[in-house]
């Protein structure tokens, strides 16, 4: 989850071309011995230069160690419990494959730095390449109603527009992707909230790359809060204490749809943030839920 609305200048080039080829390069992991793999925390992933990355880049990071071990290549569950913030970096990951059975396998992962944990991963990994073509059994939600692409906000590159016009950094996390946004859901960013916590749009990378559903976990963790089109001006950061990403289908091409909502703020700031994303055929691909704390 984007914890804070803009930030300062990253290191790199503000310029689509920041974002080509970037998942794949940013997440790659070398097996360093048994269970044991080595990648890097890139900066790129992150709300403001030198912060820690957002929670589903860490995620995709470890599913990809995660998988290697096993015959099924696809999180359809995964769930990270967040310990500490992550540092830019060399990372190790500790896998740990619970069970392999014929149609899932279970597998577990501990993210390091050093001596420090950073995450902690239980996830079922399946093919989904085998229910590609089949129809789904019954959905009884519908993606949400947005103007066409072309009537919505090109919230990236406005961004990048507002920097090279001597404004500020956009978010470095934002221009990994092409962000579409009805105008009413972008309202709080000038002080004009929706008054409900909802956030959502149209996405793919920013390089058009095929979506894989690695990248889907990056997708359900890649918007500000919901909680800041509210209303409530105390909000300012909300860190992840932990997420679950259930994903369903491999994404078709296209952009993707996305809805993230929030319904309960209680006491202590504790709050919950439901995300819902469906491909461009209008099929549902992943479904999300993290626990999160806001705090005044």
């Amino acid at each position: 989850m984007s914890d804070v609305a803009a930030g300062s200048r990253p290191d790199e080039a503000v310029r689509p071309e920041a974002s080509r080829s970037r998942f794949a390069r940013d997440t790659a992991v070398e097996r360093i011995g048994d269970g044991r793999y080595r990648g890097r925390i890139d900066p790129g992933w992150a709300v403001f230069d030198g912060a820690a990355p957002n929670g589903g880049y860490v995620m995709a990071l470890a599913a990809r160690a995660m998988r290697d071990p096993l015959p099924h290549p696809d999180p359809v569950s995964l769930t990270a419990h967040f310990l500490r913030p992550p540092e830019p970096g060399p990372a190790e990951i500790d896998v740990e494959v619970v069970r392999t059975g014929r149609r899932h396998s279970t597998v577990s992962a501990r993210v390091r730095q050093g001596e420090s944990e950073q995450a902690r991963l239980l996830g079922t990994f399946a093919d989904l390449g085998a229910v590609t073509d089949e129809p789904d059994h019954r959905v009884d939600r519908e993606p949400p109603r947005y103007p066409p692409v072309a009537g919505c906000l090109d919230v990236t590159g406005q961004a990048i527009a507002h920097h090279d016009a001597g404004g500020g950094a956009a978010p470095p996390i934002l221009l990994r992707f092409d962000h579409r946004m009805p105008a009413e859901l972008t309202g709080w960013v000038v002080g004009r909230p929706l008054g409900r916590s909802e956030v959502g749009g149209y996405v793919r990378w920013g390089d058009d790359t095929p979506m894989d559903t690695l990248g889907l976990l990056v997708v359900t963790d890649c918007y500000p809060p919901a909680v800041f089109n509210s209303g409530d001006t105390t909000v300012s950061w909300v860190p992840t204490i932990e997420l679950t990403v259930q994903i369903r289908r491999r994404p078709g091409p296209g952009y993707l749809t996305t809805r993230f909502t929030t319904e309960t703020v209680t006491a202590g700031g504790y709050l919950e943030e439901d995300g819902e994303v469906w491909d461009a055929s209008g099929r549902l691909v992943a479904l999300s839920r993290q626990l999160a704390l806001a705090p005044r």
